[in-house]
């Protein structure tokens, strides 16, 4: 099975699932720091790359914004994160950073804030993309990270 390389300097092996720019990528552990983690793969070994789904299928995915409209829904309300937390069960530092985006909600616990904010924060995904498995180890066309990198030299 081929190995997975980071979709923006084109080394492995992967280590997160990022957000950047509006674009879901792959990302090596030197450039996961480049955008916003929504997955981090364990460390043990390479990822090993699902294959491609047969059918286009829908899935639950989380919407962009999902902090400001959690914060903006339970001021509203006149909430404390506090008491969100315990009235959900889950930990208020936890809660404190999904609002700040730090942390992206599993599904399950965007289900519970939907229910107790009246809130959507789960939306359906028609298409799904399979993850990039072009990268090459003698990758040598300038990447995104070398342009950062020469700039910073100058």
């Amino acid at each position: 099975m081929a190995e997975l390389y980071c979709d923006i300097c084109g080394k492995g092996p992967v280590r997160a699932q990022i957000l950047l720019e509006g674009a879901r990528m792959l990302a090596c552990g030197r450039c996961m720091r480049s955008g916003k983690i929504l997955h981090r793969f364990d460390d043990e070994g390479s990822i090993k790359p699902r294959p491609a789904p047969a059918t286009v299928g829908g899935g639950d995915e989380i919407v962009e914004g999902y902090g400001k409209i959690i914060r903006s829904a339970r001021e509203k309300a006149g909430i404390p994160v506090a008491v969100i937390a315990e009235r959900i069960k889950e930990k208020e530092n936890y809660l404190k950073a999904i609002e700040q985006e730090r942390f992206m909600p599993t599904i399950e616990v965007a289900r519970k804030l939907e229910k107790e904010l009246n809130i959507k924060l789960v939306e359906k995904v028609d298409k799904v993309v399979a993850p990039s498995t072009s990268g090459k180890a003698g990758f040598s066309e300038p990447t995104l990270a070398d342009m950062i990198e020469r700039k910073k030299g100058k």
